[in-house]
């Protein structure tokens, strides 16, 4: 009989011990936590770099200008300068100068009487419009809407009982109120235009009435459109029919 093989231990060290590991269902355990621990390092790469970062102060060419050196500068009004500058900066900024408009003093019914400022050529209309309208009571029919301004004159609007405003200061456009009365049926445009009440649309619309229907009496003119029955008491002993 031959003697037993002598019992030999296993080598003692940490290369024995790996390998012993990894035999069988130890190396599938590892090779499951190997692959767990790649799983979190990605999910912990992508929730790093989806996490917002307070953004901390630009630096170098980032940083922000000061305001001065960012907003634009305003130019200097050319206006106050002399000479061709003056009127070069007028025309360029398209803004009226003294000469292109009309200071009236607007008082009397209106809702803010006051200076205002209008366009040359604007009427009496425009100022009291300017002056915020004509307030309730106001005797529009005794001015003359369709009346041009002048510069410095005073607009009033008179209310029921008030004395007739002043006339227009002298120079103001259009002629004056014709002393000996109009024919309805041979009176131009402008010299209607001259009547109290009557403005160039008015007046347009008198011409047309008789071209079709050749007064008879002064009563027809409460026929046009726009005359009412107290304009006609302004008209009546300024205009005739011959």
């Amino acid at each position: 009989m031959s003697p037993p093989p002598p019992f030999v231990l296993p080598p003692d060290g940490p290369r024995a011990r790996v390998r012993a590991v990894l035999a069988g269902a130890g190396r599938q355990r590892v090779a499951v936590a190997l692959l767990a621990l790649a799983a979190l390092l990605g999910a912990g790469v992508v929730w790093a770099r989806a996490t917002p970062r307070l953004a901390g102060p630009p630096t170098g060419q980032d940083a922000v200008a000061p305001a001065d050196q960012t907003l634009p500068r305003a130019a200097p009004d050319s206006g106050t300068a002399g000479g061709s500058g003056s009127s070069a900066g007028a025309g360029s900024s398209g803004v009226a100068g003294p000469s292109d408009q009309v200071a009236v003093h607007v008082a009397g019914r209106v809702r803010h009487p006051g200076l205002v400022r209008l366009p040359t050529g604007s009427r009496v209309q425009d100022a009291i419009t300017a002056a915020g309208g004509a307030t309730p009571g106001a005797d529009l029919d005794a001015i003359n809407l369709a009346r041009k301004l002048t510069d410095g004159e005073q607009v009033r609007v008179p209310g029921p009982g008030d004395p007739a405003p002043p006339p227009p200061p002298d120079g103001a456009s259009g002629p004056a109120t014709p002393s000996a009365p109009l024919d309805l049926n041979t009176a131009t445009v402008e010299q209607l235009d001259t009547l109290p009440g009557v403005g160039e649309v008015t007046a347009g619309r008198i011409v047309a009435y008789r071209s079709a229907h050749p007064f008879t009496t002064v009563d027809e003119l409460l026929e046009v459109p726009g005359i009412g029955q107290r304009r006609f008491e302004q008209l009546k002993d300024l205009v005739t029919v011959a």
